[in-house]
C-alpha cells in the first residue's frame, strides 16, 4: 500500500518510498527514518515525536454568588503538653540526653498560626503520534471503518481526580500495514558488532592468532587457543551469522502503523506558607493543622475574606498563575490549612535555649538542643 492512501491494498509500498535502516548522510552519521505517513483527515501534522492537542473551548463562567466557607480557629498547646512533646522527641532521637528537657526552665510560651494555602488544578492533556508494532497478522482497525474521531472526542475517563495518571488509546481507524521500513521488508539488519563479518577480532591475541608465552626457561609463540592461530572469534551477538532480527519488525517483515492518543492528568500544586517564627516552612506545610478553609468547583474564586492578608494575596497569585492553554481543567480545590506554632523560651544551666512545637500532633524542632550526644554510650 502506497503510504498516502491508506484505502489501497494493504501491504503494498510505492517503489520510491524512502527506506531507511543503515544508509549514511554525507558526514557519516547514520540517518534518521525518513517515513511517508498515511494522510488520516484531523491528524494532518501528527509524526513519530509527541504533538500535543489544545483542548476545545469550555465556557465556563464563576457564578458572581459564589459564597466562601466560614473559617476556623486553630487551636493553643499547654505548656504541660510542650515539656512532655520535648521528652518524647528526645527519647526518639540516638544519644541524646533527657537531662536538659527534664531540668530545664521553661520562661515563656509564646504561641502562634501558621498558615498553609494549597491549591490544586486538576488538568488533562492529549498528545499524539504515530506508532506501530509488528504485523502478525492482527486486526487493522483501518480508515475502511469510517473517519477517525478526533482527539478529544475519543472518551476516557480518569480513575480519582486529582491524582496523577497516565493513559494510552489507539486512534480508532487510523490503522495500516506497510513493509517494515527499517529493514527494508528483509526481517533482519546487518549486524552491528562484526558489520556482518560473522567474525570479530580475538580479544585475547588481538588479532594477531599467536601469543608469546615462557616455557622451559625461554619464550615462545604459540598459536592463540581461543582463536586456534585464526586471529578472529565467531561474533557472539549474532552466533556468526552476520545478521540480527530488525529491531523493529521483529522479524516480521511488515508493520502495522496507527495514530498513539496519550492522555495525562496531573495534579498542579501551588502552595503558599505563612510563618512569623524561625520554624521552618517545609516543616509547617507538613504538619498537621485544622482545616480553616476549603472550596472544591470546576473553577475556584480566590480567597478574599481571610484575615490573614497575606493569604488572599497568595490565593489571587496563584489562581493567576494556573492556567493552562494546552489543557483541560477538570477540577480545582483549595485549602487553608491552620498549624498551631508554640515557640518556647527555656533556661538550662544559666544559657537560654529554644525550640518549638507545632502541628496537632505536637513535634518538634530543637535544633539547638544541649544535649544531643550522651557521651556515656558505648558502640558495642
Amino acid at each position: 500500500m502506497n503510504a498516502r492512501h491508506p484505502g489501497n491494498d494493504v501491504g503494498q509500498v510505492d517503489e520510491n518510498d524512502p527506506v531507511v535502516g543503515g544508509d549514511l548522510n554525507a558526514e557519516g552519521v547514520e540517518a534518521k527514518p525518513v517515513i511517508d505517513f498515511a494522510t488520516v483527515p484531523g491528524y494532518d501534522n501528527v509524526r513519530l515525536d509527541k504533538s500535543l492537542l489544545p483542548p476545545p473551548p469550555v465556557n465556563y463562567v464563576i457564578p458572581q454568588d459564589q459564597k466562601q466557607p466560614d473559617f476556623m480557629s486553630a487551636p493553643v498547646i499547654s505548656e504541660d503538653t510542650a515539656r512532655q512533646s520535648l521528652l518524647e522527641h528526645v527519647g526518639q532521637q540516638c544519644c541524646w540526653g533527657k537531662g536538659a528537657a527534664e531540668k530545664m526552665t521553661i520562661k515563656e510560651l509564646q504561641s502562634s498560626t501558621s498558615y498553609h494555602y494549597v491549591l490544586e488544578t486538576f488538568t488533562e492533556e492529549r498528545s499524539t503520534k504515530w506508532d506501530f508494532d509488528p504485523f502478525q497478522g492482527q486486526p487493522v482497525d483501518g480508515p475502511h471503518n469510517g473517519p477517525a474521531p478526533g482527539p478529544w472526542d475519543i472518551p476516557v475517563p480518569f480513575r480519582e481526580v486529582f491524582k496523577n495518571e497516565t493513559q494510552f488509546r489507539e486512534v480508532p481507524h487510523t490503522a495500516y500495514v506497510k513493509d517494515c521500513h527499517g529493514c527494508n521488508a528483509k526481517g533482519f539488519l546487518r549486524c552491528g558488532t562484526c558489520h556482518g563479518r560473522s567474525q570479530i577480532r580475538c580479544s585475547a591475541c588481538q588479532g594477531r592468532g599467536r601469543k608469546q608465552v615462557y616455557k622451559n626457561g625461554k619464550h615462545e609463540l604459540i598459536n592463540c587457543p581461543h582463536c586456534f592461530g585464526t586471529g578472529k572469534r565467531r561474533c557472539a551477538r549474532c552466533g556468526g551469522d552476520g545478521r540480527i532480527q530488525c529491531t523493529s519488525c521483529k522479524g516480521c517483515c511488515r508493520l502495522r502503523w496507527f495514530i498513539r492518543l496519550s492522555i495525562v492528568w496531573s495534579n498542579n500544586v501551588g502552595e503558599h506558607v505563612v510563618e512569623k517564627t524561625g520554624l521552618p516552612n517545609q516543616l509547617v506545610s507538613k504538619a498537621a493543622g485544622s482545616l480553616g478553609f476549603q472550596d472544591t468547583q470546576f473553577r475556584v474564586m480566590p480567597v478574599a475574606r481571610f484575615p490573614v492578608a497575606e493569604i488572599n494575596e497568595a490565593s489571587h497569585r496563584l489562581l493567576s498563575s494556573h492556567q493552562f492553554p494546552q489543557r483541560m481543567i477538570h477540577m480545582q480545590r483549595h485549602v487553608i490549612r491552620m498549624v498551631p506554632v508554640t515557640q518556647c523560651f527555656c533556661d538550662h544551666k544559666e544559657k537560654d535555649l529554644t525550640y518549638f512545637v507545632y502541628g496537632l500532633e505536637s513535634k518538634v524542632h530543637a535544633p539547638d538542643y544541649p544535649e544531643q550526644c550522651c557521651w556515656g554510650c558505648s558502640i558495642m
